[in-house]
């Protein structure tokens, strides 16, 4: 009996030795998985890949599914297609500048789910010849599989890219109201929308939403621009109008990617917004204007006071910008004046930001409801326009005696000759009375 255990011990620790040092199959991953170690691609046609056995990686700015990473140099300078069109599962899809890891939202460039009424995800956007962009690609939710790429730059900006707005309008096709806010504080319940976003509703009245040709492009906001033929009917590229009246859903332009965020606007104070716009024509005389509206009714049509001054719906008035070469540039506004209802928590406002080749004076229809932030009956003939449904940062935590008053980018003795002149406006009028 001893000399079996003996004997059985013994194989024992045969077998286990075997076993430690016989070699084992290692984890293995698919190519792309880790993002430091990205596939470097050009354009491409049907690239197969393969997501299963991936693992996530990245800030989950678009997706947290298992992904992998492609680094894309553009060989040409235009409209840059990438498309999982083909794939045999539910895709995801994001690019982002530049190819170092892990970008992060100021790089999001687009994030696209499912594309033209498929499963499959597509983006468009606008490259520089010899520039680096980071492809991910996952599937929805946790979803993985087999699937195939193609890229592809068109050559050219010379794609025709109309633009319009998508804040909603009860202005539109269907003549159903369309709603700015829910309740809100002290606030109307479901407050209606007048804000000029469908270019023409078919009553040939007005006011005309802000419709942008561009033929051939020129400049535009962000990174990107998507083409829709009008803002709540007919072809759009992303693949869903801008506003969908019938469900009182708007906000849903995926190409609105301008402006940068958040926005830190104290209530009667003074702020400035900074945003992107890429150039592809260079020395083309270019107007900003923005529009909030501060008192939450619907429109931009308002007026508000504050113990500074007016403080006007229109916000940004003509900005013009001159001599800006090819690429992308990032701008900040003049400064201009806040307003926000007095409530415990800081209310969404919906915010119009137009970019054109030529300045906004009275709008399509001066003085009716819903004119402010409208476009000409002509249309624009290059540029973009972006409307937004925010939140904005109260800045209350910062020092009011060290803000950039002026807004020219320095705190400087021209900001403390601004606050003693609102000092005295304020604080002598308030005592005379």
């Amino acid at each position: 009996m001893n000399a079996m255990k003996t004997q059985l011990t013994f194989l024992m620790a045969v077998f286990a030795a075997m076993w430690l040092y016989a070699p084992h199959a290692q984890a293995t991953f698919p190519p792309g998985d880790v993002c430091e170690e990205s596939l470097a691609v050009g354009d491409v046609t049907n690239l197969p890949f393969d997501t299963n056995g991936a693992r996530f990686g990245g800030r989950g700015l678009c997706m947290r599914s298992p992904n992998i990473w492609f680094c894309y140099t553009a060989e040409c300078t235009g409209d840059v297609t990438v498309s999982l069109a083909g794939s045999s599962y539910d895709t995801m899809l994001a690019v982002y500048e530049g190819c170092q890891c892990f970008p992060t939202a100021s790089d999001l460039i687009a994030c696209n789910d499912d594309f033209g009424g498929t499963y499959q995800s597509q983006v468009t956007f606008a490259a520089k010849s010899g520039n680096q962009y980071l492809i991910e690609v996952g599937g929805y939710g946790s979803l993985t599989g087999k699937g195939q790429i193609t890229i592809r730059c068109e050559g050219a900006f010379g794609v025709e890219k109309p633009d319009l707005g998508d804040a909603p309008d009860s202005s539109n096709h269907t003549g159903t109201t369309m709603h700015a806010y829910d309740s809100q504080g002290s606030l109307p319940y479901l407050v209606p929308a007048h804000f000029p976003t469908v270019y023409d509703d078919g009553s040939g009245n007005g006011p005309y939403g802000p419709f942008h040709l561009n033929v051939e492009p020129v400049a535009f906001l962000g990174k990107k621009i998507t083409a829709e033929t009008e803002a709540d009917s007919g072809f759009d590229e992303d693949g869903q109008t801008n506003i969908i009246p019938s469900q009182d859903r708007a906000d849903l332009d995926s190409g609105d990617e301008g402006l940068l965020l958040p926005l830190t606007l104290p209530a009667c104070g003074w702020a400035a917004i900074d945003y992107e716009v890429t150039v592809v024509d260079p020395n083309i005389p270019l107007w900003v204007n923005i529009w909030l509206d501060w008192n939450r009714d619907g429109d931009w049509d308002d007026s508000v006071d504050c113990p500074a001054g007016p403080v006007s719906e229109w916000a940004v008035k003509n900005q013009f910008l001159i001599g800006l070469p090819a690429g992308l540039h990032q701008i900040t506004t003049p400064g201009f004046l806040c307003w926000h209802p007095q409530e415990k928590e800081l209310q969404e406002v919906w915010l119009r930001i137009t970019l054109s080749e030529q300045p906004w004076i009275y709008g399509s229809n001066p003085g009716e409801i819903g004119n402010a932030g409208s476009g000409p009956q002509a249309k624009y003939e290059i540029g973009e326009t972006e409307d937004y449904f925010i939140t904005p940062d109260p800045g209350q935590d910062k020092c009011p005696l060290c803000q950039d008053i002026n807004s020219d980018g320095l705190t400087d003795i021209q900001d403390l000759v601004l606050l003693v002149s609102q000092w005295l406006d304020t604080c002598l009028t308030a005592a005379s009375e």
